[in-house]
């Protein structure tokens, strides 16, 4: 884990006088970037993904753009030292605006317990190292995915990951193995072996974890929301649809017929972040294309 502290960007932009800070997890990826100039436009940043070297390039092409960049955080998601990075680099800025949290893992990038480590379990530690630190208006968008609307509901699962453990998540070979064999007549996303039930039931997690907390967020003024991408113009999902196994039907499952692009979602996190959406918690957003609808249908 490696956390860099900017007073001033290469533009020479000092940090805003009186601006909340902006945490976008997954800074450096598509959809991560994309958020990371939309909610700059207002707040300083604090960027932080698994990568220096992008962190490092990201972060410069950001301040050339003219954003200010207080920190970056590098490190895995899910290790303790990683959130007490983030919790030291909100907490040396004063005041926190808006979380985007886009980092995970997809189900072709790793193996069935990365992604449920990563998903579930650095999700819900990102949550914990927030809520001492969320002020009156403070708002979270958690970047979940279709795949969550379309894995199918366990309450065995989803049980274990309302609040996953390292210890919880060894347990959860077996009970992916049964959801595998409930999804064999998936289009979507499908691999060999379990990481596409554990992406699945990953996503569910996270949307479930934005309804569970909303009540006690409300408590202090803010709001949780989740956002759920379709097929997304992003470096992640070129890949997933080049990997899997029926990647030619996912286009034709989306009724609007085109990919949806990063700015798709970073508008979309925008306005559930905004006063606009001053009355919406607890719930999450599908940006899909009509993807889901159309497959729970049976495709009519």
């Amino acid at each position: 884990m490696r956390m860099n502290v900017n007073g001033m960007g290469r533009t020479g932009l000092t940090l805003g006088i009186g601006k909340r800070a902006a945490l976008i997890t997954g800074g450096c990826g598509g959809m991560g970037i994309a958020c990371a100039r939309e909610f700059g436009r207002s707040q300083d940043l604090i960027l932080a993904d698994i990568s220096q070297d992008r962190l490092a390039q990201t972060s410069a092409q950001l301040k050339d753009e003219g954003y200010s960049v207080s920190a970056t955080i590098a490190g895995d998601i899910a290790a303790p030292t990683t959130m007490a990075a983030i919790a030291e680099a909100i907490d040396a800025h004063g005041s926190l605006g808006t979380i985007v949290h886009t980092a995970g893992l997809s189900s072709g990038m790793a193996d069935w317990r990365a992604i449920l480590r990563t998903n579930a379990l650095g999700t819900a530690m990102l949550l914990d190292a927030l809520e001492a630190r969320l002020n009156p208006g403070s708002v979270c968008v958690l970047i979940a995915s279709i795949a969550g609307h379309l894995a199918p509901a366990d309450a065995e699962v989803d049980a274990l990951l309302a609040a996953p453990t390292e210890t919880s998540l060894e347990v959860m070979e077996s009970h992916l193995q049964r959801l595998a064999a409930m999804m064999t007549d998936s289009k979507s996303f499908s691999y060999s072996g379990l990481s596409g039930p554990a992406y699945g039931v990953s996503k569910r997690a996270t949307i479930r974890m934005a309804e569970a907390r909303a009540p006690s967020w409300a408590n202090k003024g803010a709001r949780i929301v989740s956002l759920s991408p379709g097929l997304i113009w992003t470096p992640m999902g070129r890949f997933e649809v080049d990997q899997g196994e029926a990647a030619g039907e996912l286009l034709k499952e989306t009724p609007i017929r085109r990919w949806g692009t990063p700015m798709d979602i970073a508008r979309a996190a925008a306005f559930l972040a905004s006063d606009d959406a001053s009355f919406i918690t607890g719930t999450d957003l599908r940006i899909d294309g009509g993807m889901v609808p159309f497959r729970l249908r049976g495709n009519s």
